[in-house]
């Protein structure tokens, strides 16, 4: 327990990444898609390295997070590596990575529950937005790109604050614990 506690400003840090790119993405909609792809992959290849950090961290169960931040590492690695992704590559790696991020944050909020038996209702809702939104990208792969930058900047927006508000408990927490 003392390691999820010792982490909470991770699980901050990557809502404010998540916020911050949701704010750009709706700021800047007529940009082109290759900068919102690499938007994408600092943002993706940030979140899972904090993810693998903290399954190092962790003294539980670590392979949804590991697996969960392999993932992300990959989506913003081959961000990188094919930056003229078209629109259409751009819907389906979205698509893909959001319902396979929803499913560890899924697998990962039962793991702590189970372990912790404390609510993970915020790591819920965060694995069902991710799979909701995916599910749509994928349903949906000729609705535009500007639907599709702002369906991903509702997603971001929506999963940075759920992700700050897990964190800021988690730290709620852990002072209520070491007090």
């Amino acid at each position: 327990m003392d390691a999820l506690y010792r982490t909470w400003s991770l699980w901050i840090v990557r809502g404010v990444a998540s916020l911050l790119f949701g704010v750009l993405t709706i700021l800047k909609p007529g940009a082109s898609i290759a900068a919102i792809v690499f938007v994408y992959g600092v943002y993706a290849l940030t979140d899972g390295a904090m993810l693998v950090g903290f399954a190092f961290r962790h003294e539980g169960r670590k392979a949804p997070y590991v697996v969960r931040g392999l993932l992300s590492i990959a989506a913003g690695l081959l961000a990188f590596v094919l930056p003229g992704l078209t629109a259409l590559s751009f819907y389906i790696l979205i698509g893909a990575w959001a319902v396979t991020a929803g499913a560890a944050e899924l697998v990962m909020a039962i793991t702590i529950r189970k372990q912790f038996d404390t609510s993970v209702s915020g790591l819920v809702v965060a694995g069902i937005l991710s799979l909701l939104c995916g599910v749509l990208l994928l349903c949906l792969p000729t609705a535009g790109v500007i639907a599709l930058l702002g369906l991903i900047a509702t997603y971001a927006i929506l999963n940075g604050i759920i992700l700050v508000v897990v964190g800021v408990r988690i730290h709620g927490l852990s002072r209520a614990v070491h007090a």
